[in-house]
């Protein structure tokens, strides 16, 4: 069940989280909570629409424990919360791997910088597995685009 718990964080932190960076960015800075077992979302401690992370996060979870033979109802608890600060930077001082742009000059772009700050519990019973994971990343203003 460590492992479950260290690929939550991952996870929120990987490519998955492409779909919900607009949503992200709309939240702002504060706290995310994602229940992994039922893909509730909460922001601030107040209920916030589904972000598509959490629908892999909770797909993700189910079929581990599956594979593992782990009874979904052993599980009490299974859930990531990523306080998040953002910041605009321009790309001459960018601190973290970028997203590639389409065109123009992109040394005079702004780019979104976002901190995650992850922390995962997986709990069962009287034992409890934690994960932490704390990652920048930055993309362009307005990308992506749907």
């Amino acid at each position: 069940m460590q492992h479950v718990a260290d690929i939550l964080c991952q996870m929120f932190c990987g490519w998955r989280l492409i779909l919900s960076k607009p949503m992200l960015l709309d939240l702002g800075s504060g706290t995310v909570e994602i229940d992994a077992l039922t893909g509730q979302c909460m922001f601030q401690n107040k209920p916030t629409p589904q972000l598509p992370i959490a629908k892999d996060l909770l797909a993700w979870t189910k079929e581990e424990l599956v594979s593992h033979h782990i009874a979904i109802a052993g599980v009490i608890r299974a859930r990531i919360a990523a306080k998040l600060i953002f910041a605009q930077v321009r790309w001459k001082i960018r601190t973290a791997e970028t997203c590639f742009a389409d065109d123009g000059d992109a040394r005079s772009m702004k780019l979104h910088q976002c901190t995650f700050d992850c922390e995962s519990e997986i709990a069962m019973d009287a034992v409890v597995y934690h994960s932490r994971l704390r990652e920048v990343q930055e993309w362009f203003l307005g990308w992506p685009q749907h």
